[in-house]
């Protein structure tokens, strides 16, 4: 059973350690948390709960964004980073006539100047990926 104490206040500076009704209103409200955030991660609330599915062009163009644009550029074309390090351009016949399998190889090993990201990303990120550049830059540019 919890007992109440009364705090008054005192003209010496605190010393000691936690005592009395703070640390009993500190406690619920820590337990509080602990329990909320558990029954949010457990509800699918948390971030990432219900990340789409593999092949999701939609989640792959945020994969995109974080971890392709800085060299193949927002339109797929590339950045001057991109063409100093010879990235392609993703509406070329090269990269188009690519099979998924392909694309999922190069964007999981690397190659040439393109590092690996099977480290970085999960498979379903790299599936997301490689659909959203099919379904982004799969005409060639005009």
């Amino acid at each position: 059973m919890l007992v109440e104490e009364v705090c008054t206040p005192s003209a010496v500076s605190y010393k000691g350690p936690i005592t009395g009704a703070w640390f009993l209103r500190a406690a619920r409200i820590g337990a509080f948390a602990i329990i909320l955030g558990t029954a949010v991660g457990l509800l699918g609330f948390a971030p990432g709960a219900g990340a789409a599915p593999a092949g999701d062009a939609a989640a792959g163009e945020q994969t995109y964004k974080a971890n392709c644009v800085s060299c193949h550029g927002a339109d797929g074309t590339g950045t001057a980073t991109g063409k100093i390090l010879k990235a392609p351009d993703l509406h070329s016949d090269a990269v188009q006539k690519m099979t998924a399998a392909q694309l999922v190889a190069q964007v999981s090993d690397g190659k040439n100047n393109m590092p690996p990201f099977k480290s970085t990303l999960s498979k379903d990120q790299i599936d997301g990926v490689v659909a959203y550049v099919r379904a982004t830059f799969g005409k060639k540019k005009q």
